[in-house]
């Protein structure tokens, strides 16, 4: 699948004032001639051609679509993703190749069982507060067909959290050991399969009644995925041999 997602669906403007921004200056919005700002009437189904992704605080992005219609790829204008029905989540917008003369300790560089892998491509994903998070190019295909499936059913799954860098791994390990307010249990860093492309949180908050969450225990196997931590109904891992034998065994954990 692309590393552009967004380019292959149809999106359905979900808000009643969805408004057009002016090309090459998204802060300011478009208007017709008379002075009114000119809006996407609710309902439209558009296809995306282009994205820009701004900094909107923190960690936080802000991403407009330029948009035509569905129907005849009539140009529509710019507007915010957050327009769309269901939002923009999971979607994924470009990729990041390993840097020239990257280190073991890099961006991209993959680690198991306090064994450095190399380097691996990294797939740029909307994660679930608007945040760009990162997933392994090599789960690419399996995940968005995972989350495709859940959209069909009219289910949403979001990432939290997906590839993490040494650094990355060291301050969650860090604040956890530490006990600081916020940090979940986190492998030392060199030793979590966040590091080597295969681990996803998800959102699946409070996990047994979430709906997502009882979505994926029953399909997430199909996909290759299933849960490896008991007590983390958020962690899920991309490992089709081991999730075809839970699914054959009718469960969806290697702790079952």
């Amino acid at each position: 699948m692309s590393v552009e997602s967004y380019k292959s669906r149809e999106f359905i403007v979900a808000d009643a004032d969805a408004r057009l921004r002016k090309a090459g200056a998204l802060g300011t919005f478009a208007t017709d001639t008379s002075g009114k700002i000119r809006t996407v009437p609710r309902g439209t189904k558009v296809k995306v051609k282009a994205i820009i992704v701004q900094p909107s605080g923190g960690k936080v992005v802000t991403i407009f679509a330029e948009t035509v219609k569905a129907a005849d790829g009539a140009p529509i204008g710019w507007t915010s993703v957050g327009n769309f029905a269901g939002g923009f989540f999971s979607e994924t917008v470009g990729e990041i190749a390993p840097p020239a003369g990257a280190n073991r300790f890099g961006s991209n560089a993959a680690w198991e069982n306090d064994r450095f892998l190399g380097q691996i491509t990294l797939v740029k994903i909307v994660g679930t507060g608007s945040e760009i998070k990162y997933i392994a190019k090599s789960t690419l295909d399996a995940f968005l067909a995972l989350v495709s499936a859940a959209r069909a059913d009219g289910r949403m799954i979001r990432v939290n959290s997906g590839f993490r860098s040494y650094p990355e791994q060291s301050q969650l390990f860090d604040g956890f050991k530490r006990g600081l307010p916020g940090f979940n249990p986190a492998n030392r860093p060199g030793n979590s399969n966040h590091q080597n492309g295969i681990a996803f949180d998800l959102d699946t908050k409070p996990g047994d009644g979430n709906a997502d969450y009882e979505w994926l225990t029953r399909n997430a196997t199909r996909f290759g995925f299933l849960r490896t931590v008991s007590r983390e109904f958020w962690h899920w891992e991309f490992q089709p041999q081991k999730a075809a034998k839970a699914r054959a065994k009718g469960v969806f954990g290697t702790f079952m």
